[in-house]
């Protein structure tokens, strides 16, 4: 077996895999220096764009011993050269709208060339920003891409000192400038938002959302299906899903008759979804799939949670004040529950079934983290099962941790998990305790 990474890339090259050319072995801490200022100018030179170079321990078994996090290898660090900038005038500034409301002002550009490609826009992140820098229409700004990435304005180099010859200073619009409904921000932020949850710029992505498999679990309604939707007028918010016709989707681009009636079986097994998954659906702002549950348990119906107040929500265990504040900003809003009722008289569940639970569940108050391949469900339903008897589940092993559920191939989680003293259950320890009365 090999005992390094290079042993094992020279012998991948000898076996005709591509490897990188500039893939260089460094003997020690100051010969990678060295290898990253030689690139700070060399990868110009190259015929694609790199914007730093990664760092690799050589020995497979200190990885080993490194292990991983989640999302990264503990045994590897990116270091990125300064972003490339370019000097350009600002033309305009807009305001555009995102997936959950945001309002973004965004710099329109006389066209320049960085990093690769032409920009002719740039974010300004927010208000607050915008003011800090100073920034206005026919300013001189310095750009660059954060990442290699996406554009921005880094500051001001020159601007008229003439009075009245400079650009005004930025003011926020008084409405969203999509759907003109009123935008509003949270003493917290620094974000404006628009909270109508029909606005057109929001629609397609609150569809997918709507849809996904934790939330309404609609298949079939893919992307390209909610583009024609949208596009050709017939869906304008959540609530006409439910009135689409089988002939209306079979006439839709690349759905036959099978398809449309796979679509529309969907649609209708939706209206069951129950009250938790229906509140994740809407995607109110804070309002993730733990908190859903968590508010579907407590207030049982829609109709119990639109009638109570902030003071009541705040007070809920892992509510508090800015979910709250989010929650009862959304369904004041007139648009929102004029879609709540329309919703509501077409069918779909608002209230939670069964008995309500007992006060404390039997996991009430219990942490849980999932790890490796569980064999007699999928960690999803593992943790929907977990969460409706009051457990809670993170994704990382913490002090804080009651118990690691462990399938096969658990990983660097198991080994934290032993560290810390955390119990360590298999499957069959867990569906005992989920089982248990006492």
């Amino acid at each position: 077996p090999f005992q390094t990474h290079y042993e094992l890339q020279e012998k991948l090259s000898t076996l005709r895999f591509p490897i990188n050319e500039h893939n260089r072995l460094c003997k020690d801490f100051e010969s990678a220096l060295a290898l990253i200022e030689e690139f700070r100018d060399k990868r110009k030179e190259l015929d694609y764009e790199v914007d730093g170079l990664v760092i690799q321990l050589n020995s497979l078994a200190y990885r080993k011993k490194l292990g991983t996090t989640s999302k990264f290898p503990r045994w590897a660090v990116a270091y990125k050269y300064e972003a490339e900038q370019a000097m350009t005038e600002i033309l305009d500034i807009v305001c555009q709208v995102g997936r959950t409301g945001s309002i973004t002002p965004v710099a329109e550009l006389h066209p320049v060339f960085v990093s690769g490609s032409t920009v002719s826009r740039a974010t300004l992140h927010n208000e607050d920003e915008i003011k800090r820098k100073d920034i206005r229409v026919g300013d001189k700004v310095v750009i660059e891409k954060a990442g290699e990435i996406i554009p921005k304005v880094v500051r001001v180099i020159e601007f008229s000192e003439k009075p009245g010859k400079r650009g005004r200073p930025f003011k926020m619009p008084a409405v969203c400038p999509e759907c003109q409904a009123p935008i509003y921000r949270a003493e917290s932020e620094a974000v404006w938002r628009c909270v109508n949850s029909a606005c057109p710029a929001q629609l397609k992505e609150r569809l997918k959302y709507f849809a996904s498999r934790k939330a309404m679990d609609i298949d079939h309604l893919g992307p390209a299906v909610i583009e024609q939707l949208v596009d050709s007028g017939r869906v304008k918010n959540f609530s006409d899903l439910y009135t689409l016709q089988k002939d209306e989707v079979a006439s839709l681009e690349r759905l036959a008759d099978k398809s449309a009636q796979n679509l529309i079986e969907e649609i209708e097994k939706s209206k069951s979804a129950g009250l938790s998954r229906f509140l994740h659906a809407l995607g109110v702002r804070h309002v993730g799939q733990r908190t859903a549950i968590i508010l579907a348990r407590r207030f049982r119906s829609l109709k119990r949670l639109q009638e109570t107040s902030y003071d009541e929500l705040e007070k809920v265990d892992e509510i508090g004040p800015v979910i709250a504040e989010s929650l009862r900003t959304f369904l004041d809003r007139d648009t929102n529950r004029q879609e709540i009722e329309r919703l509501r008289k077409r069918g779909i569940l608002m209230e939670e079934q069964g008995d309500a639970p007992e006060s404390g569940g039997l996991l009430e108050g219990r942490q849980f983290v999932l790890t490796g391949t569980l064999s007699q469900f999928t960690r999803e339903e593992a943790k929907e099962k977990i969460q409706s008897l009051g457990g809670r589940v993170t994704a990382t092993v913490s002090k804080n941790t009651d118990y690691l559920v462990a399938g096969t191939s658990a990983g660097s989680k198991l080994e934290k998990a032993r560290k810390l003293g955390i119990t360590v259950l298999d499957e069959e320890a867990l569906q005992k305790l989920m089982e248990s009365r006492h």
